[in-house]
């Protein structure tokens, strides 16, 4: 096989290996989430609720007709009922109140545990010698990890009564989400870590480093120094990079920032396009299997942006967020497979 078409068929594995991770850990949230309401039913139906204050996007009228709708579309007679009653309440202009679920025991021992297989994982990258390897156990960390956050802020947001959608449980109206908007307010947190990474001088990320080097905050040469081990960067970068998108999205769907359909957002799908196709380009003259998966992670996020848009705009509905067994099968058994046309990527090249 040539260099060249090497770089290809490495690049394009690369991207798909991080677009199913991605899709996997969307669909495995939605799983836990399945599995809990399973399991916890009994405590949800008999323990206290917690009133919710709405968040979302819309307000709640709009969000009310948009779910009547979609319940007509169903054929969902009970959510349809819920839905109109509280339209009706809205009319008459009386108090519209709504709960939500408290949190299970079954939520909170998921979380913990998404964050020790992250650790773990972590800590048996250490014997890992391959560089490409430990980027793929970086990967599957960082997933993990940033899963466990997403739950934490989840279970925050019921603890808090914060609600971005609604939706119907056991007949009552119930408000979820909220997570989403305890993450859009991160964005200062975001902003301590922008601030240290562009400043930290062993850096070697093309990002900050092509502001350090336009803005004038270069002191010298980048630090140089082996990295024995990728993952714990990998791992890093994976959820920086989630955590700055998903934080980016969400206050350009806000409509008193921007708004869904604002010229902001049709922006943000417009430049991630563009600089999909580039980042890819970039990508394929990578030299190094191990380079190229961590490459791989900007560049696959940024063509999330544009499939998370096109969902917001209800182009499409997104699979790995449908419970069933035909989409697990197809995003786990898409990563399962991807990691495995790695390693064996890899054997070839110790033979």
């Amino acid at each position: 096989m040539s260099e060249k078409r090497l770089y290809v068929g490495q690049s394009i594995l690369a991207f798909f290996l991080v677009l199913f991770a991605l899709a996997s850990g969307h669909l495995f949230m939605v799983i836990i989430n399945h599995v809990d309401q399973k399991i916890s039913s009994d405590y949800y139906l008999n323990a206290d609720k917690i009133e919710g204050r709405w968040y979302g996007d819309y307000s709640i009228k709009e969000e009310l007709e948009l779910n009547l709708k979609e319940a007509k579309y169903r054929g969902d007679i009970k959510d349809t009922e819920v839905y109109k009653k509280a339209l009706l309440k809205l009319e008459k202009g009386e108090n519209l109140k709504f709960y939500l679920l408290p949190s299970s025991n079954f939520l909170l021992i998921s979380m913990l545990t998404l964050f020790l297989i992250g650790f773990l994982v972590l800590v048996i990258s250490k014997y890992i010698k391959n560089d490409a390897l430990q980027s793929i156990a970086g990967l599957i960390s960082g997933l993990f990890l940033w899963t466990g956050l997403e739950f934490s802020l989840l279970i925050a947001a019921r603890t808090l009564g914060i609600a971005k959608k609604l939706t119907v449980f056991n007949g009552s109206l119930i408000g979820e989400y909220g997570e989403y908007i305890l993450m859009k307010y991160s964005w200062g947190f975001l902003m301590i870590i922008i601030a240290y990474m562009l400043f930290l001088e062993c850096s070697r990320c093309n990002f900050f480093l092509y502001f350090r080097r336009n803005l004038n905050l270069m002191r010298g040469a980048v630090a140089t120094g082996k990295i024995d081990n990728y993952a714990p960067h990998t791992a890093f970068m994976f959820s920086a990079v989630t955590w700055f998108f998903y934080v980016l999205l969400l206050l350009a769907y806000d409509e008193r920032i921007f708004g869904v359909y604002s010229w902001f957002t049709y922006g943000v799908f417009f430049l991630s396009f563009s600089f999909t196709g580039y980042l890819f380009l970039k990508l394929m003259q990578i030299k190094g299997f191990g380079p190229r998966l961590r490459y791989a992670i900007p560049t696959t996020m940024v063509f999330w942006n544009d499939i998370e848009i096109l969902a917001k705009w209800r182009v499409f509905q997104e699979p790995w967020l449908i419970f069933n067994p035909i989409t697990a099968i197809i995003f786990f058994g898409g990563l399962f497979f991807g990691i495995y046309l790695v390693v064996k990527e890899v054997k070839k090249s110790y033979k």
